[in-house]
């Protein structure tokens, strides 16, 4: 709570230019494959209400097959989107001159859209959108190309270029248009060296971005300079410990662009981590945490919004360390274990995001549900890990979703948060989940026990939600030593969520309705 409170004080500085930056606020999924000749099956997370509205728009045309960006404009609304093939605009159509992204033979075999083809596959961080320093409606997207391997073919492959397209949103009547698309920034085919997870971070001057990219292999970082002039090439940086195989991973800069962490699951990885000089884009002091011996390709990593705490998630494994302890290494703490819960797939752990409201949202591949970290800046399990707390509408294939940088850090003297205040309020939102509970679940609807924990409250609000998001049944609960009962066995199957709250303090439950 301490940690909590200090964020709640350093909020009170927040400038109304920073906390306007919400391009990070509506984060878009689409399920594995589209089977019918409807499109559609898509699901939408919607940062502009508290909690996150959960919504299935039906006109999305696009399928994600790893490479996913979402970005929507400084007010929080959705402006465009991709899948490494092609972008689509605000209306769920194909933007102008959006076609033909990342061309090749990976394009062809992927982005054939009379085949329902699953969309592109880089890494999870494939894709990564920016706005143009000193403009409202420029946005530069980087994006890696990938090639069969010229003497082995399909299905061996690389990631071997690092590209860049720019998008207009204010042209085309507002349908925005693409004006400059796949312009090379790194060129690695004639070695065939994979490139890595795209990340950025806001420059010392709080306008301009350094991008960085690493290699997949080694320890080399390329970093880019991107200016109200464009982007260019910067410099290249060998630093720290060298990944000895192709792997994916994620990379993330804290949240005031003063450390980097790179997370990689393989028998001789685990977590990089590095000092970071916003004015001349360098790394140093070099750190390497190896991780304990459960392999298998999800990983993920996420910072507390303080940068206290760097959250690690290794397969069927969540860590945590405390980066202000004197043995950084020493204070790892095992946060929880994969519960063995299938969607069908076992939502094991894989990439996280830090969300606009301050909790990290850590992904699975190819399933329905979200894991969520509710109260990061708490130490050990106090951070409140709730495993399968969000049920999307439709899936994800391959953990595709957006990974975003801090689009709200300001400059070096006064950087900000990466939370908006208007939607994270002095009471921390969430309870903790271990302390809430309904049973059964899954549940006919006759007799729903719900348990809550909240022995002070007498009554609880509750809103029940579909899966389209809509309200479909509201009461309030009288509470006998923090429990209730009730009964929804009027409504249909299907997964809902139970939104309660009670004395300012609130909860969300996923709860599945099957007979």
């Amino acid at each position: 709570m301490r940690n909590f409170l200090i964020l709640l004080c350093c909020m009170a500085g927040f400038t109304s230019n920073l906390s306007a930056q919400k391009h990070d606020y509506t984060w878009l999924f689409s399920e594995q494959y589209i089977t019918s000749n409807d499109w559609g099956e898509a699901s939408m997370l919607d940062f502009n209400s508290s909690p996150p509205a959960i919504t299935a728009p039906d006109s999305v045309q696009m399928i994600f097959g790893g490479t996913n960006f979402t970005m929507s404009n400084a007010e929080g609304e959705l402006i465009f989107y991709t899948n490494g093939c092609e972008i689509h605009n605000a209306q769920h159509q194909l933007m102008e001159n959006g076609d033909g992204i990342n061309p090749g033979d990976v394009h062809d075999v992927h982005c054939d859209e009379s085949q329902h083809s699953p969309g592109y596959t880089t890494p999870f961080q494939g894709s990564l959108g920016i706005p143009m320093p000193a403009s409202d409606s420029i946005f530069y997207l980087f994006h890696i190309r990938s090639a069969y391997d010229p003497v082995n073919g399909p299905p061996y492959g690389a990631d071997i270029q690092l590209l860049y397209t720019v998008i207009d949103v204010s042209q085309n009547f507002g349908n925005g248009t693409v004006y400059e698309k796949n312009t090379v920034l790194i060129d690695n085919f004639e070695s065939f060296t994979s490139l890595g997870e795209i990340t950025a971070v806001k420059h010392a001057n709080g306008q301009d971005w350094w991008v960085v990219c690493p290699e997949k292999v080694g320890n080399k970082y390329y970093f880019f300079l991107l200016t109200s002039d464009g982007v260019a090439f910067s410099h290249e940086q060998e630093i720290g410990h060298a990944q000895t195989d192709y792997f994916w991973g994620q990379t993330v800069f804290s949240p005031d662009g003063s450390q980097f962490a790179y997370c990689v699951n393989n028998e001789n990885d685990g977590v990089r981590l590095f000092d970071f000089d916003r004015s001349i884009g360098q790394f140093s002091n070099p750190r390497f945490f190896p991780m304990p011996e459960d392999y298998g390709w999800q990983t993920g990593t996420a910072f507390s919004p303080s940068g206290q705490y760097l959250y690690a998630s290794i397969n069927l494994e969540l860590y945590q360390f405390d980066l202000w302890s004197s043995d950084i290494e020493a204070s790892r703490i095992l946060i929880d274990t994969y519960d063995g819960y299938a969607d069908p797939i076992p939502t094991h752990f894989s990439n996280m995001q830090l969300g606009p409201d301050c909790r990290i949202y850590v992904f699975c591949s190819s399933c329905t549900t979200i894991h969520v970290i509710h109260n990061p800046d708490e130490g050990g399990t106090d951070c409140n890990f709730e495993q399968n707390a969000i049920q999307l509408p439709f899936g994800m294939r391959q953990a595709s979703n957006s990974i975003y940088p801090n689009y709200r850090l300001g400059p070096i003297d006064s950087p900000g948060e990466p939370c908006d205040p208007g939607i994270v309020n002095s009471s921390n939102t969430l309870l903790p989940a271990k302390g809430i509970s309904l049973f059964p679940n899954p549940s006919s609807g006759e007799a729903i026990h719900l348990q809550t924990g909240w022995t002070e409250a007498n009554t609880a609000e509750a809103i029940l939600f579909n899966a389209l998001g809509q309200p479909v049944w509201q009461r309030t609960l009288e509470l006998a030593g923090g429990n209730a009962t009730f009964r929804l066995d009027h409504l249909p199957e299907g997964w809902y969520q139970l939104s309660l709250r009670a004395k300012g303090e609130q909860n969300v439950i996923p709860l599945m309705i099957q007979r």
